[in-house]
């Protein structure tokens, strides 16, 4: 045993160095590697630190204008943009475009309407009848068909007339009438309201049918087939 003591001694005399030499190197590298770890912990945090940093502006950059100064700009010249209104007269125009007139006179249909050439008997010629003629008595009263205003009063080869706007592009006409109509140009008539009496005044002769009230329908300054509005029968 003594010599294996005495052994133990002469080595550690000998060899001491370089075993307390080893024992600081493992002691220092111990403490690196603690070292280390912390610093990449810490590394690793302030790299999250700065993802999030960046994450944030970006996000800001997104949201926030280029130029807010030039936004607020445009805003104040366009100004508030007008909203249109859909008022009561526009809506009673746009439908009584297609409205329904009341009959002007008790009669039966002498000739309709015809936009191609038809045969006119008295004359022996053909033409266009731009209009309808409604066979009456002499003197039976004629009446407006719809609500309005008298636009003229006057005469031509159709005899007397009397001419009322509806004021919604429509217009009627009514011809043949004796010489003093009830009417006169301004004047507001409502539906039914007596206009004149059938007459004998046109210059043109359709003894086929006899007396007669000639009456026509201007949609828009264009003549339409007033059978779009009134109904007579034969």
């Amino acid at each position: 045993m003594n010599n294996n003591l005495n052994k133990m001694k002469q080595f550690f005399k000998k060899e001491g160095f370089y075993v307390i030499l080893f024992v600081c190197l493992c002691a220092v590298a111990t403490v690196a590697a603690i070292t280390a770890g912390r610093n990449n912990s810490k590394s690793t945090d302030n790299n999250e630190n700065v993802a999030v940093v960046e994450q944030t502006n970006k996000e800001n950059m997104v949201n926030k204008p280029e130029n807010p100064g030039n936004a607020l700009q445009v805003k104040e010249e366009l100004g508030d943009v007008p909203v249109v209104q859909n008022n009561d007269e526009t809506a009673q125009v746009s439908n009584s475009s297609d409205m329904t007139f009341q009959n002007p006179v008790v009669g039966t249909l002498g000739r309709a309407y015809a936009e191609d050439p038809v045969l006119f008997k008295t004359t022996n010629t053909y033409k266009t009848h731009l209009a309808m003629d409604i066979k009456a008595e002499e003197g039976a009263a004629v009446a407006a068909v719809g609500a309005g205003v008298v636009k003229k009063v006057g005469v031509d080869t159709e005899g007397n007339y009397v001419e009322i706007d509806h004021q919604n592009g429509l217009t009627t006409v009514y011809g043949n009438l004796q010489e003093q109509v009830a009417v006169k140009e301004g004047d507001a008539v409502t539906a039914g309201q007596q206009v004149g009496t059938i007459g004998n005044t046109t210059n043109l002769a359709y003894e086929e049918y006899g007396t007669y009230l000639h009456f026509q329908v201007m949609k828009d300054g264009v003549a339409v087939d007033p059978a779009k509005y009134v109904t007579y029968e034969k």
